[in-house]
């Protein structure tokens, strides 16, 4: 649903005034010392461009969902939760998802809404924040992707008829810092930023696998060369050749955590790092960074990477509680690790004289795994998901950690094959078109 006019429903809790707009005839007031002065428009609600408008507008409707038995998620403020009907909430500014288990509490709800605001009912949820979505709902599955999205990027940069590529970073490429006072074309500059901004979008969204690719370009947004818009244009290209891929949930799998990281991989020998966690067969949570700090060895930078998969997984399990998953708990905590040394020091503190400058930040992961909060796994390198976020990879490797994370494309399909006497015997195939 989408709330029309959502910032003019703010109460403001102070007095703001403003000037009169102008087309306006008003009267003035005459000051005490004889000049002119106009009058003033005094506000009973917020109006768009007010500083405290999206805050007006968030608590008069926190308020409504408070008064409709609905909580909000300590973890995430944009989600309400009733938990007598089992209804949840998202919200995002004026738009608003709802999901329930039947269609009449559905239903209710939106009379609720429709009652309280002027509003536009969407129907089924397709499309969320240039998000697409598609159920098989005889499968038990969602698809997830930016199909309209992709191709609206890549006629904006002119990469529509491009020639695609197999993966998003080349392998055999190591990109590095332009030299210093080199004049940077302005249109050059801006063309570079908007392409990694609109591709950035996409990573964050749907696109998981791209993630290492624009986290590397994105280092080298203030003073771009050729060479980094070449990286930028076979973002494209690879993107060209994958519009229709997206995230599958429901297929296969359990929860599981992958963390891994490269050691001293960047410029300034800084080392990156990433991790993501699956649910429902696909990815839920992802990231792939740069690390703040210089770390003396693999085995530091694994660790620096796991304290930053701990306090995701911590998050994640918040939402779950909320959600009232509990029995997905379980899933949540496991972390796969390729470092034997990073999980030792996380399960005994092992050569603490070789560590001394991350002691905190391992010490915070130990605590976690000692009460049972995280449990770590090894996992071997070459199994390892996450490797996908810290390094160009090639095809092979790529394309198995795509299918890893539960990217698949749109053309996938599912064959379902009677071998019994009624519908309830059945085997099902997964298939995919690449």
């Amino acid at each position: 649903m989408d709330v029309k006019t959502a910032v003019l429903n703010g109460e403001l809790d102070e007095a703001i005034f403003m000037e009169i707009p102008e087309g306006i005839a008003v009267q003035t007031n005459k000051a005490a010392r004889g000049y002119e002065r106009p009058l003033a428009c005094g506000l009973r609600k917020s109006i768009y461009g007010l500083k405290q408008a999206p805050r007006a507008w968030y608590s008069r409707i926190y308020t409504f969902f408070q008064e409709h038995n609905f909580i909000g998620s300590d973890h995430n403020h944009s989600l309400f939760i009733n938990y007598e009907q089992q209804i949840i909430l998202l919200l995002y500014v004026e738009d608003v998802v709802v999901a329930a288990p039947t269609r009449a509490l559905v239903d209710r709800i939106r009379d609720k809404l429709h009652h309280e605001f002027q509003k536009t009912d969407l129907g089924p949820l397709q499309t969320f924040l240039g998000l697409e979505m598609e159920r098989n709902r005889p499968q038990r599955t969602l698809h997830l992707s930016q199909r309209k999205y992709v191709h609206k990027i890549l006629s904006l940069h002119g990469m529509e008829l491009c020639n695609p590529v197999l993966t998003p970073a080349d392998p055999h490429v190591r990109l590095e810092k332009a030299h210093e006072g080199r004049e940077v074309n302005p249109e050059y500059w801006r063309q570079y930023q908007s392409a990694v901004g609109s591709l950035m979008y996409a990573m964050l969204g749907s696109r998981v696998d791209i993630a290492y690719a624009v986290s590397k370009v994105s280092q080298y947004s203030s003073n771009p060369d050729s060479t980094h818009w070449t990286a930028v244009k076979r973002i494209f290209r690879y993107r060209a050749g994958t519009p229709n891929r997206g995230l599958c949930y429901g297929l296969y799998g359990e929860g599981i955590g992958f963390t891994n990281a490269d050691w001293g991989s960047g410029d300034d020998l800084k080392s990156i790092g990433g991790y993501a966690f699956l649910f429902t067969g696909a990815a839920v949570s992802w990231t792939s960074k740069k690390q703040s700090t210089v770390a003396l060895s693999s085995t530091e930078a694994e660790c620096i990477a796991l304290t930053q998969v701990v306090k995701e997984s911590i998050w994640l399990q918040g939402i779950l509680r909320d959600l009232g998953a509990i029995r997905h708990l379980e899933e949540i905590k496991n972390i796969d690790v390729d470092n034997q040394g990073a999980i030792a020091l996380a399960r005994n503190p092992e050569f603490p004289t070789r560590t001394k400058h991350i002691d905190i930040q391992y010490h915070f992961v130990r605590q976690y795994v000692e009460n049972k909060q995280i449990t770590l796994f090894y996992c071997p390198t070459a199994d390892m998901t996450a490797d996908i976020f810290t390094k160009a990879l090639p095809y092979p490797a790529f394309l198995k950690h795509t299918m890893g994370l539960g990217l698949l494309d749109h053309s996938a399909f599912i064959l379902t094959e009677t071998i019994g006497p009624d519908l309830d015997h059945t085997r099902t195939y997964n298939c995919y078109i690449n």
